[in-house]
């Protein structure tokens, strides 16, 4: 017997009823400490460290350090999986990598203050050295010459998108599984969880903002270690709270396979490769559109969360507008990723993409034509991105979620991540370029246009859909298994025509409904 199975029986034996704490306590703390060391300060944060951060610098920059999420990004989801597998207390082994990931992103953060430590007198070269016409020459007040500098500064970067590969699959990984273990949710209540990080998203932001303002950049030092222990006790808090917890949810292993089936045949399940996983979000020409428009939605939200403090500032923002930009962003973001398990139920991901591309388009159009000085405007505009965001974020993990075998929640989650952040780099790197060169009106209106273009390829999908399958969305529950799925077989019915549910279903699995690798 497990040690949490003891202590569940304990407290049951004692009619002392305990339900473990929900996700929600996690993303609170993680969001906000995200929102420091990885969020849209970031831009302005390079920026006063050297005006040699140029914006094409700058997007140069995080375009290095998105491709290393994208690379690495199904490489974290599988190695939280693989520590869930070994885990005792369930939870714990995902928990462990989220742990490791807060860690070292604190630490990588952290280092962007050293070169200043290193200097002298505390002064940045000479403007000769800072405007590259003299590489070679260090001045004498600082022993950190610039392009060192640089390379160290793309490094720390590097190092926290290796901290973000591990905490935030691991995160959406442990949600999705905790939802789909407990009794009165499912995983399309993920969004319900997800909104408390982002009103502490928002929150941190605007304490960001206003703490630069008071304080100078090096607010954020302080604020990122503070919130880096926040993160610590909401863990311990919430690992008592599943050893704890008595309505047995959590006593089985961290297999997560409880039913016979996939425990008969969990040899066969660790054999899922990363391919695999992929064809299974594509079982048909709309499963193909959808992740066709995740990822070029990506280009385009990157290139707002990134480089949107750069134009504000042209505009003639302040660092405490920077932050109430992001609380105007999550406006929107609270009701609607409350009300997504009914969103998604009546509509599907498909539709919801779709609305997040709309709010996208109108926002960027929106920047092309706001006069200087006229801030007030984007507050309005900004509330758009509660759609953008939430629709997107929920569409496309739902859609991941439904199109993944128990047991590979965060693997599944992390593939989605390296989509995203594929698309990412893309628009830093175009982005960043074309803000510099072309301004960031220009930058804006192509950035539109583009998402413009997929959000027709994936309308088009849709319709194609409903004229094959004219049941609402929400009656295919009884043709699929759903948020409840024993099998990634079920997932093409809620996206796809029945010949192909058929076709992946009898691929996958043999008679006994056991899962075979070679289909």
């Amino acid at each position: 017997m497990f040690p949490n199975e003891a202590q569940n029986s304990h407290l049951r034996d004692s009619d002392i009823k305990f339900e473990a704490f929900r996700p929600r306590l996690l993303f609170c703390p993680l969001f906000a400490w995200n929102a420091i060391t990885g969020g849209k300060f970031i831009s302005i944060f390079l920026e006063d460290l050297s005006p040699n951060f140029s914006e094409g610098m700058i997007g140069l920059t995080l375009s290095i350090q998105y491709a290393v999420v994208a690379v690495l990004a199904g490489w974290g989801g599988r190695l939280a999986d693989m520590e869930e597998k070994q885990s005792i207390i369930w939870g714990c082994g995902r928990l462990k990598v989220m742990c490791w990931g807060v860690l070292i992103g604190t630490l990588a953060f952290l280092g962007h203050g050293l070169p200043q430590m290193l200097r002298l007198d505390g002064t940045l070269p000479d403007s000769e050295i800072i405007s590259g016409r003299k590489l070679d020459v260090v001045d004498d007040n600082t022993i950190f010459p610039w392009n060192l500098e640089l390379a160290w500064h793309i490094t720390m970067r590097v190092l926290w998108a290796v901290a973000f590969v591990l905490t935030a699959p691991a995160m959406d990984g442990l949600a999705l599984a905790h939802l789909e273990a407990i009794d009165g949710a499912s995983q399309s209540d993920f969004g319900k969880e997800r909104m408390y990080g982002a009103i502490w998203w928002g929150l941190g932001s605007l304490a960001a903002g206003m703490g630069i303002d008071y304080c100078g950049f090096g607010f954020l030092y302080g604020m990122a270690v503070v919130l880096a222990f926040l993160v610590y006790f909401a863990v311990c808090i919430y690992i008592w709270g599943v050893y704890r917890d008595t309505t047995g949810s959590f006593s089985s292993s961290a297999l997560e396979l409880d039913d016979d089936s996939f425990t008969n045949s969990h040899a066969n399940v660790e054999k899922i490769g990363t391919k695999d996983l992929f064809l299974m979000l594509c079982p048909s020409c709309y499963g193909s559109a959808l992740i066709l428009f995740v990822f070029t939605f990506s280009i385009g939200l990157a290139i707002v969360d990134n480089l949107a403090f750069i134009f504000f500032e042209w505009l003639g923002s302040s660092n405490s507008m920077d932050g109430w930009t992001v609380v105007f962003t999550v406006i929107l973001e609270l009701p609607l990723f409350y009300s997504s398990p009914v969103l998604l139920k009546r509509y599907g991901p498909g539709k919801l993409l779709l609305l997040a591309g709309t709010a996208y388009v109108i926002r960027v159009i929106g920047y092309t034509v706001i006069p200087d000085g006229k801030m007030w405007i984007i507050l309005i505009l900004e509330i758009l991105h509660g759609v953008s965001y939430a629709c997107s974020k929920t569409g496309s993990v739902e859609f991941i979620a439904r199109a993944t075998p128990k047991g590979y929640h965060a693997s599944a989650q992390g593939l989605l991540f390296a989509i995203r952040f594929f698309g990412v780099v893309v628009g830093l790197a175009a982005g960043g370029w074309a803000q510099e060169n072309f301004g960031g009106r220009i930058m804006y209106f192509a950035s539109g246009c583009l998402v413009f273009v997929a959000m027709v390829i994936l309308s088009l999908a849709e319709l194609c859909r409903n004229q094959k399958n004219t049941e609402p969305y929400d009656s295919l529950e009884s043709n699929s298994l759903l948020v409840k799925s024993e099998s990634a077989c079920s997932s093409a019915s809620g996206f796809a025509d029945k010949s192909t549910e058929t076709w992946v279903r009898n691929l996958k699995y043999d008679s006994l409904n056991k899962y075979v690798k070679d289909w």
